[in-house]
């Protein structure tokens, strides 16, 4: 399920697009926030691991975008921190003698598949500069 990690990291890519080339500290970033710093330095790191923002070592350091931000969806956001899938499937043993229970696990995967190719298509269409813009 989503949680928290996508919209802060959104949150955050925003702050990067909005102040375009500045390196920005976690401190200031957790400030725009509202949250710990720390939260802040985990989903960067998985932002820099995803080629998505630069990071910049030194007490002149911090981070920025690594790419145009009319070139970053929000698919590349999701996939870079989300690291499970958008909804799970039941992972319970079906009752054997129950047809219905034995066919649940099939048609809940084509149903989450589904709607997982649909949200990642309609995340790929939102671009961060689309995003910057509504600032």
């Amino acid at each position: 399920m989503l949680d928290q990690r996508f919209s802060v990291s959104v949150h955050i890519m925003t702050v990067l697009s909005y102040h375009r080339g500045e390196l920005m500290t976690s401190e200031v970033l957790a400030s725009s926030i509202r949250t710990n710093p720390t939260v802040i330095r985990r989903l960067l790191s998985k932002l820099v691991e995803a080629g998505l923002v630069e990071s910049f070592k030194g007490k002149a350091g911090g981070v920025r975008l690594s790419s145009q931000r009319k070139d970053i969806t929000l698919k590349d956001i999701y996939m870079a921190v989300s690291g499970k899938p958008l909804l799970n499937t039941p992972d319970k043993e079906p009752l054997k003698h129950c047809a219905v229970s034995c066919a649940m696990k099939k048609i809940m995967c084509d149903v989450t598949t589904g709607l997982e190719n649909h949200s990642m298509s309609y995340l790929s269409k939102i671009k961060l500069a689309d995003l910057t813009q509504k600032v």
